[in-house]
C-alpha cells in the first residue's frame, strides 16, 4: 500500500483514506479507507486537520454519501477523556484534564506570536502560512550550542544513583527490601521532578554504567513527574515513585553475568527476565510493603497489557492495578528514547506514535498515556535534537494544541524547519550533552 501525505487544502472528492484520522481523544474521525466526499473534506478542516495520509495506489473513486465512520470511537480511549474520573480501586486518581481544543486561529495567533517574538531576537521576520506546504519557514541567526544541564541536578541524579546501587546491592546479599531506605530514594526523587527542566535533564545526565540502574531513576523521576500531572496527593505520588524504584528489584534474584549480557537476548534469556517480575513480587511480599497492594502489584503487573497480551499471568484491564497500568506506559517510555547495547535509542516523537498504536490496540492505558504524551511534548522545547538529514538543530516550538503535532527545529545555519510540512525529514535523536560539542 502507497501512500502520499496531502494538505486538507490540496484534498478531492474520491481520494481514499491511507491511515486513520483521529480526535486528541483517539476518537474516530475517518477510518482507514473512507472514501472523501465535499462533506468530509469540510468535517476535516473545521476539526483543525493539516495533513491526511491518501491512497496513492488508487485511483480516486466516486466518493460516498455517508460518512458513517465519522462518529466511531474507540470505547476505553473516549470513556477515559470523557471527562469522568478514572476507575480505581483505592480512589487514589482525581478526574484527567485534557486541554480543550483551541481554533484554528487561535493556533494561527499563537504561533505568529512566537515567531515574532524570535524575530525581535534575531532581528529578522519570519512570515507564517500555517496551512502552506513550507518546510523552511524562515532563517535567523543560528542558535548556540549551550549545555542544558545544570550542575546541581546533575549532582542529585548521580547521588540517586548510587543509593538506588546500594539499595539493590543489599537486597541481592540480604534477600530482602529494606523499606526505609526506599522511602529514603523517594523523597531524594522528589526534587529531582520538581523543576520545569526535569524531562531535558534526565535525558542529558551522561549514562555510562549500568543501563538498568539508570532505567529505574529515570522511570521513578518520570513517576513523579506523572504523579504531579494526575494531581496525585503527596502521599500517593511517593509511593507511586517507591513502586517505580522497585519495579526491577526480581532482577537482585538473576545472575548478575546474565544481566551484563551484551547484545540481544534470545528466546530463553527472555523467558528468564520476564521471571523478575514474580521474584520481585516475592520480594515485596516478604517486606514491609506486602500491605500496601498498589506497589505490590506494580511489581508484578507492569508488564501485562489491558488486552490480556502481557505477562506473567497475562490479566486484563480490569485486573491490572492503577499503579501498573502507570508505570508500564514510563517503562516503556524510557526503553524506547533510551541507548541500549542492542538497540538504538529513538526520538520521543517516534515513541509518541509508538505510544498511541499501543492505546489504539488496547495495550496500553490511554487515560494514562495521553496526558503523559501531551506533558512531555511540551517540556521538550529547548532540547537539541539531530535530524535524518545529519543536521542538527534546537526545538523553538510545538503547537500544543494537537498531540500529534511536531516542532518547529531552528538548525546551525538559522534557518527555522517545520516538520509537520517535511515528511523527508525527521527527528532522529535528542542529542545529549556530551554530543553538543561534537
Amino acid at each position: 500500500m502507497k501512500l502520499k501525505k496531502y494538505p486538507v487544502s490540496q484534498l478531492q472528492e474520491g481520494m481514499v483514506i491511507g491511515r486513520g484520522i483521529y480526535e486528541e481523544d483517539m476518537t474516530v474521525i475517518l477510518s482507514e479507507g473512507t472514501v472523501l466526499d465535499r462533506q468530509m473534506i469540510s468535517l476535516l478542516e473545521s476539526r483543525d486537520v493539516y495533513f491526511v495520509h491518501v491512497r496513492d495506489d488508487i485511483a480516486p473513486v466516486p466518493p460516498a454519501h455517508q460518512v458513517d465512520d465519522v462518529k466511531i470511537a474507540l470505547a476505553d480511549v473516549a470513556a477515559a477523556l470523557g471527562g469522568s474520573r478514572a476507575k480505581s480501586e483505592n480512589a487514589l486518581l482525581p478526574t484527567l484534564n485534557i486541554m480543550p481544543e483551541t481554533s484554528s486561529l487561535d493556533k494561527d495567533a499563537s504561533l505568529a506570536e512566537f515567531m515574532r517574538e524570535v524575530a525581535d531576537t534575531v532581528a529578522v521576520k519570519p512570515v507564517i502560512r500555517r496551512r502552506a506546504a513550507r518546510s523552511v519557514v524562515q532563517t535567523g541567526i543560528a542558535p548556540q550550542k549551550d549545555s542544558p544541564l545544570e550542575s546541581a541536578y546533575v549532582s542529585q541524579y548521580k547521588d540517586l544513583c548510587l543509593n538506588l546501587s546500594m539499595l539493590y546491592e543489599t537486597t541481592r546479599t540480604s534477600g530482602h527490601i529494606d523499606k526505609a531506605a526506599v522511602e529514603i530514594l523517594a523523597q531524594q526523587v522528589l526534587p529531582l521532578c520538581s523543576s520545569a527542566k526535569a524531562m531535558t535533564h534526565i535525558y542529558n545526565v551522561g549514562v555510562k554504567g549500568d543501563y538498568s540502574l539508570h532505567h529505574s531513576v529515570r522511570v521513578a523521576i518520570l513517576a513523579g513527574l506523572m504523579g504531579q500531572w494526575l494531581k496525585m496527593m503527596q502521599r500517593d505520588r511517593l509511593r507511586l515513585v517507591m513502586a517505580a524504584l522497585l519495579l526491577d528489584i526480581g532482577s537482585t534474584r538473576i545472575a548478575p553475568g546474565f544481566l551484563k549480557k551484551v547484545g540481544g537476548y534470545t528466546k530463553e534469556d527472555r523467558m528468564l527476565m520476564q521471571k523478575h517480575t514474580r521474584l520481585g513480587h516475592a520480594l515485596v511480599m516478604n517486606s514491609a510493603f506486602a500491605s500496601d497492594a498498589q506497589i505490590a502489584g506494580a511489581v508484578l503487573q507492569h508488564h501485562e497489557r489491558n488486552d490480556g497480551s502481557g505477562y506473567p499471568d497475562a490479566v486484563k484491564k480490569e485486573q491490572i492495578c492503577d499503579f501498573a497500568r502507570i508505570l508500564a506506559i514510563l517503562d516503556s517510555y524510557d526503553a524506547m528514547t533510551s541507548r541500549r547495547s542492542y538497540a538504538k535509542r529513538r526520538s520521543p516523537f517516534d515513541v509518541f506514535s509508538a505510544l498511541s498504536d499501543e492505546f489504539v490496540a488496547n495495550h496500553l492505558d490511554a487515560a494514562y498515556g495521553l496526558p503523559f504524551i501531551r506533558h512531555v511534548c511540551n517540556s521538550l522545547n529547548g532540547n537539541w535534537v539531530k535530524l535524518t538529514n545529519g543536521e542538527t538543530g534546537k526545538i523553538v516550538y510545538i503547537d500544543e494544541s494537537r498531540l500529534d503535532a511536531l516542532p518547529i527545529v531552528q538548525t546551525m545555519d538559522g534557518a527555522f524547519v517545520d516538520l509537520n510540512t517535511l515528511s523527508s525529514i525527521r527527528i532522529e535523536s535528542m542529542l545529549a550533552s556530551e554530543e553538543m560539542t561534537h
